[in-house]
């Protein structure tokens, strides 16, 4: 009996021991689950997504920041993985871009090492683009670009936005790129201050005059078209220029109406309206930028661009009207 016993006691012994193992198996292997599963991506994330990780912002921020863009399941799962890897303080500022749903380990290797995940891109803004053209530019360029926003950040700008050639991230936000376009604008234009002083010209004349000058003259003929509109603000005389309207109406020189040029109500209008628009009419480059800040004295009064591409030039309205018939009709 007492061997029976014995050989029980045994049994008894052996299974208790088998169950606890079993029970750390079991918790070892739901655990495991759940943290796979926690650190995958969220099954309903919708790739690409973007997020812009701001500087400064704490470990709960962008976590957060994460769980919005539904990039993480955890915040727990991932402020742990940031700390434990010791790089709670290695977070790189910017935006990121995620093709593909990443684990969460991916995440945090990517925000702690500033892999954005992007590719720099090149765009050209042609002199004498309007703020509308250029956000149109950059809408169809970049796939993340917030046009309407780039609209309220540069109400106002017309002509202070330099038109150059740009490198930028494909996530580029509107703030980045009217900063970009402003710092070069302050740059380029500090070349021309003593210009400026000399002829006794503010910033924001030469700059409402540049914009006409680029939408009227020619590569060739930009300091000879400033001398003229000039000189005839000098002497009172109207400017007369039909891009002030295509801007203001939106329409081309062709598709000008008389109501158009007899709208006085219309403060564009250069030919009811003496003295500079209120406001650029574009953006314009360098040259133009020169040419309306150098003082030249000239004796011409009109001028106009032929079929032939060139630029013919006359002191006296009956000379003007040579020209046209000749080089226009």
């Amino acid at each position: 009996m007492e061997r029976l016993r014995a050989y029980f006691s045994v049994i008894r012994t052996h299974l208790a021991r088998t169950h606890g193992w079993l029970l750390v198996l079991i918790i070892a292997l739901l655990l495991s689950i759940v943290w796979v599963w926690a650190t995958t991506a969220p099954s309903a994330l919708v790739v690409p997504v973007a997020i812009d990780v701001p500087k400064g912002a704490t470990v709960k921020e962008i976590t957060q920041q994460l769980k919005d863009a539904g990039l993480i399941r955890s915040r727990a799962v991932t402020n742990t993985i940031i700390i434990v890897s010791g790089r709670d303080t290695k977070i790189v500022s910017g935006t990121y871009l995620f093709e593909r749903r990443p684990s969460t380990f991916e995440v945090v290797r990517r925000v702690t090492r500033g892999d954005f995940g992007v590719e720099t891109k090149e765009v050209r803004i042609p002199e004498g683009a309007t703020t509308k053209q250029i956000g149109e530019l950059f809408e169809q360029e970049f796939a993340y670009f917030d046009k309407d926003a780039f609209y309220q950040l540069t109400e106002g700008k017309e002509g202070y936005l330099f038109p150059d050639t740009y490198q930028f991230l494909e996530t580029v936000k509107a703030y980045e790129v009217v900063a970009a376009l402003e710092e070069n604008f302050a740059k380029q234009t500090a070349a021309l201050l003593p210009l400026m002083k000399a002829s006794e010209r503010t910033l924001e004349d030469v700059v409402i005059m540049a914009s006409i000058i680029e939408r009227e003259a020619t590569a060739d003929s930009r300091q000879a078209v400033g001398n003229i509109l000039w000189k005839r603000i000098e002497i009172e005389m109207p400017l007369q220029v039909d891009a002030t309207f295509v801007y203001s109406v939106g329409r081309g020189t062709f598709d000008l109406t008389k109501a158009d040029l007899a709208n006085e109500d219309n403060p564009y209008n250069t030919y009811t309206h003496k003295g500079l628009p209120p406001t650029a009419i574009s953006n314009p480059g360098f040259e133009s930028l020169k040419a309306a800040a150098t003082k030249e004295d000239t004796d011409y009064l009109f001028f106009l661009t032929g079929h032939d591409g060139e630029m013919y030039y006359a002191e006296t309205f009956e000379g003007h009207k040579r020209n046209r018939a000749r080089y226009l009709n």
